[in-house]
């Protein structure tokens, strides 16, 4: 189900293309409520969003009451919807009354965390030779000490895991602590001597370069997560703090 006027990527589609677009991927697409109804598609309202004729505000209240009533529904914003055309997951969004408005409350890390974590998607994610060579994805290596860091992570119940937003740098994995968004590139090129302390350089140059943009609420903090077995140099330290970064092993990184 869609409401309000629905935009791609930035670029508006009209409603009957928004339903074709839906049902190539399998969807089922109506205008009116019933049990059927698991998502909807939350667009661009005008700033009175309580607009009966077109019931765009009336389909959002029924949401609220059918959440009320113990039967969630999925609410995805443009981005959202943009982020599931494209077959990335997309986050639910949080509604609230203000007055007799609907209004769809800002989240932390807007921009910068996309929708739930996946490891299944990160593992068939595109790998540049670039990012193979200065942080070793791909490897052995950088999978243990990947999933070290998910195990810790996502160990922690108060905290919500996410994916990096579609269109935002491509982090290893992302969540929310009180009012941060934390992204983290795991760090784990092979190691050769002085050539390892090179590479771990060259992933701290490379998260600097690829930490934009910002997220639009709240605010992010970008985590290079290296080895235990790694000698953190004060040098490595600084560089990191000069590009704006956190730098740690595994049990070290904010929570």
């Amino acid at each position: 189900m869609f409401t309000g006027k629905t935009r791609v990527d930035g670029e508006w589609v009209v409603r009957k293309d928004c339903f074709s677009r839906a049902q190539t991927l399998g969807a089922f697409c109506q205008n009116s409520f019933s049990r059927k109804v698991t998502l909807v598609v939350h667009g661009e309202l005008t700033a009175n969003v309580k607009d009966a004729e077109r019931e765009l505000s009336r389909k959002l209240l029924t949401v609220i009451e059918s959440r009320r009533a113990g039967r969630h529904i999925h609410v995805v914003d443009n981005a959202g919807y943009s982020d599931l055309l494209f077959g990335a997951p997309a986050r639910c969004r949080t509604l609230t009354m203000q007055g007799e408005h609907v209004t769809v409350m800002p989240e932390i890390g807007e921009g910068f965390l996309g929708g739930p974590f996946d490891r299944l998607r990160l593992r068939t994610r595109g790998i540049n030779r670039l990012e193979a060579g200065v942080l070793g994805r791909g490897t052995p290596r950088h999978e243990k000490l990947l999933s070290r860091l998910i195990e810790r992570v996502a160990g922690r119940a108060v905290l919500d895991v996410r994916a990096p937003a579609r269109r935002g740098p491509q982090f290893d994995l992302g969540w929310v602590s009180e009012r941060t968004a934390y992204g983290a590139w795991v760090a784990a090129p092979e190691r050769s001597g002085d050539e390892e302390a090179k590479r771990l350089a060259e992933a701290v140059e490379y998260v600097g370069r690829s930490a934009r943009p910002a997220a639009r609420h709240g605010q992010d903090k970008r985590v290079v997560v290296i080895e235990d077995a790694v000698d953190l140099s004060s040098g490595l330290r600084e560089k990191a703090r000069a590009s704006g970064l956190l730098i740690g092993k595994v049990k070290d990184v904010p929570l």
